[in-house]
């Protein structure tokens, strides 16, 4: 997964990059780029690869938690620290 495969998933939630707000596309560089710095570090480390299904459901799990407040249940360990991740990079955000 490159930047700009995660870049553009991040933008289809967005919709049209021409319109959106800067605020909006401050978020979603604090999304791309805590999330390749993470990528680098699961294969570096760990030799595990954040997949482009992996971003996906993470995406969707960060737009339901700000909605309902709870993480969600999962097994999942690289999804779910890079949920965390998000969140701590989106504190001053939120």
């Amino acid at each position: 997964m490159n930047e700009s495969e995660i870049y553009n998933i991040l933008m289809r939630v967005a919709g049209n990059k021409c319109v959106v707000p800067e605020d909006v596309r401050k978020v979603f560089s604090i999304l791309v780029s805590s999330t390749l710095r993470h990528r680098d570090w699961l294969k570096k480390d760990l030799g595990i690869i954040l997949t482009v299904e992996d971003v996906r459901v993470t995406l969707n799990w960060l737009l339901e938690s700000m909605h309902s407040k709870r993480l969600p249940k999962t097994n999942n360990a690289i999804r779910m620290d890079l949920l965390k991740i998000w969140f701590d990079e989106l504190k001053p955000y939120l």
